[in-house]
């Protein structure tokens, strides 16, 4: 029952809050329910059991208070039904009846939270990158294919940017593979501050970085980059000042894949590359033009090549 609900929940994330709270509503009410009619059955007939699943639903989706606090409402629910329908008669077992199930509901509250905790935090870790601790590749396409979607119901721009550390492997044999993590470690968090919380900035592997830009246009993202390309070299560190090849695409409307996405912005990027060290280009992909096979030297803006940002020493 879990996974299923688990699954629902992996609707637009417009729809995620109030399904979830209706989620939590129904399964509230169905286990306040049970343990009136499991109570009202008499004990020829046992519904116990039937409240562990939606006291384990309301655990997995709201947390182990949530939960405790509907397993002892449905506790006290059979309690208080038993005294009104039977007043005077066995109040010993009505209350080791509800110290029974209280004890079972809440350790598989308890039990349930903690799997729930043990499972997020290894989900985060195998889409966290280990030395920047930012994204990986495995996080940058969930999200990618997540921003695709939103692009194609919401019409709005997106920009996707791939990032290159310039000269990564001399700075690694020069100063060591530390150093070249402490580089790495330099740009995450420069990506990390320099974005907002609904950018996606991920480090792909090796010395290539990613960010994808929700509803950014190719002004905002030119305007970012250069903050990033000023921010990062800027930073103080062993190996010294540091610049970036950078290429970025922004589709005025939604492509036809992500692998399109990647392809074009990877284009950009070595088409930075092969211009210099420290060239931010930047192409435009017009509202309905042909999608095509990904750019080299020259951009698929309509409205002419595109215009490559040369970056000047500071």
């Amino acid at each position: 029952m879990i996974p299923v609900v688990e699954a629902a929940l992996r609707l637009a994330p417009a729809r995620r809050r109030a399904l979830r709270r209706l989620a939590v509503g129904a399964a509230s009410v169905a286990a306040v329910a049970i343990a009136v009619a499991g109570t009202l059955a008499g004990p020829e007939v046992s519904f116990d059991f039937l409240c562990l699943w939606p006291i384990g639903v309301v655990t997995w989706l709201a947390g182990f208070p949530a939960g405790f606090d509907l397993a002892l409402v449905s506790a006290s629910a059979s309690l208080a039904t038993g005294l009104f329908m039977q007043p005077g008669k066995g109040e010993g077992l009505k209350l080791w009846n509800f110290a029974v199930d209280l004890g079972v509901y809440v350790s598989q509250a308890w039990l349930l939270s903690r799997l729930h905790s043990r499972m997020d935090r290894e989900g985060r870790l195998a889409r966290t990158d280990e030395v920047t601790h930012i994204a990986n590749r495995r996080a940058f396409e969930e999200a990618a294919d997540r921003e695709l979607e939103r692009a194609r119901r919401q019409g709005r721009p997106v920009t996707l940017a791939y990032l290159d550390v310039d000269d990564f492997k001399r700075l690694n044999d020069r100063f060591g593979h530390a150093a070249g993590d402490e580089v790495l470690e330099r740009v995450g968090a420069a990506l990390s501050r320099g974005t907002r919380r609904i950018d996606t900035a991920a480090r792909l592997g090796g010395d290539e970085f990613g960010l994808i830009l929700p509803d950014t246009s190719e002004a905002a993202a030119r305007a970012l980059l250069e903050r990033l390309r000023v921010s990062i070299g800027a930073g103080a560190g062993k190996v010294g000042p540091v610049s970036l090849s950078i290429g970025a695409v922004t589709f005025e409307s939604a492509p036809g894949s992500v692998p399109e996405m990647v392809a074009r912005a990877d284009a950009a990027m070595y088409a930075a590359k092969r211009a210099g060290k420290g060239w931010i280009r930047i192409e435009v992909v017009r509202a309905g033009s042909d999608g095509g096979s990904p750019p080299a030297a020259q951009g698929p803006d309509a409205s002419g090549p595109a215009r490559p940002t040369r970056v000047l020493p500071a």
